[in-house]
């Protein structure tokens, strides 16, 4: 069988992240707002990345194929990225609104209709790119149909407390966002089912053990709804509570970002020190490149290792992915090279 190189990239995801669908991922959003802190375990076979700072003013197209959805990026944003530049896994903008996501067996997408289409990483990118807020976040996804048999769903944080859910059940986008979302958190199941499930463990009749998506969400829900002590340092909270919902042997890196200052913190499987960085002194123009560093790079504040990533890099790093995935190694290297080629086909409009 011959696949077109688009269609047959997005068959690859799907494949590269089957094993880890079961128990993959869990997001906490701490709804302070005066320190809105949104903490992320992301969790697969494999760790390596790379952190990118993307720059603002790029015109960029879908690679989806029919009708991409078309955008300009407003914001500059500093992302996670293990599948190559602009399919991100998680990633915060320079506005503070941060995102993230997890696989969903549920999820189907909208219909075909008349808007254009998007991929479920670039999604990502493009709330990144588009949005400063969740209620702008929001109305910029509803502009978009996302086309893929990737089945994720989605947690949106801002930086004034705001949070979102957005799921697609049934063909349909649901979202739920302030009363609608009592419990700011989300792992596995449908945010339905989680609830339900925290709702038996408070009444005693189920227990939160162990590291399935219910006791997931229930842990780091009942860590979500606690009292925050003025005195404690809320990114140490939120760590803490990665920590209790992590996986041995599948959390790859724990991420927490700290809206109100514009920063993210994080280690990695691969290195348990914890590095920062943020957009702050950063050049964020298009007219010059996206940086990065490795994920596993460094300690502290890891802002002097920041470097510039091409296409070569962007091409090393999709290779290295699947070369360390053993299910995904022997695929062919033309499909993966058109796709790293394709970020540099965006056009700089500042």
């Amino acid at each position: 069988m011959v696949f077109s190189p688009m269609p047959r990239f997005l068959l690859l995801i799907v494949l590269a992240l089957l094993p880890a669908a079961a128990d993959a991922c869990t997001t906490i959003a701490f709804t302070d707002r005066t320190r809105p802190i949104l903490a992320y375990n992301f969790d697969f076979p494999i760790g390596q990345a790379v952190v990118l700072i993307n720059k603002k003013g790029l015109a960029k197209v879908s690679e989806t194929e029919g009708r991409p959805a078309r955008w300009r990026a407003r914001y500059a944003s500093i992302t996670f990225n293990m599948f190559g530049r602009d399919s991100p896994m998680t990633g915060m903008n320079e506005a503070g609104l941060a995102t993230s996501q997890m696989w969903l067996d549920e999820a189907r997408y909208e219909a075909s209709d008349d808007r254009p289409t998007i991929g479920v990483a670039e999604w990502m990118q493009y709330v990144l790119d588009t949005s400063a807020t969740v209620d702008e976040a929001l109305e910029a996804i509803a502009k978009v149909r996302i086309e893929s048999r990737i089945p994720l769903h989605y947690k949106l944080m801002d930086a004034q407390g705001h949070a979102a859910v957005v799921e697609y059940l049934d063909g349909k986008a649901e979202i739920r966002r302030d009363d609608g979302l009592p419990v700011a958190a989300l792992a596995n199941d449908t945010y339905a089912r989680s609830l339900d499930f925290m709702r038996q463990v408070q009444s005693g009749t189920a227990p939160a053990t162990g590291s399935s998506s219910l006791a997931r969400f229930t842990r780091a829900g009942l860590a979500q709804q606690s009292p925050r002590d003025p005195a404690d340092d809320p990114v140490a909270k939120a760590f803490a509570t990665l920590a209790d919902v992590a996986q041995s042997g599948r959390t790859q890196w724990s991420i927490v970002y700290d809206l109100a200052q514009r920063t993210v913190h994080w280690h990695t499987r691969g290195n348990a020190l914890i590095r920062s960085a943020g957009l702050a002194g950063v050049e964020t123009s298009c007219a010059a490149p996206p940086l990065f560093v490795d994920i596993d790079e460094g300690e502290g504040s890891v802002a002097a290792l920041f470097r510039p990533f091409s296409s070569a890099e962007n091409e090393k790093l999709i290779l290295a992915t699947f070369r360390a995935t053993p299910f995904l190694a022997h695929i062919d290297e033309a499909t993966l090279r058109h796709s790293a080629r394709w970020p540099a086909t965006a056009r700089c409009e500042m």
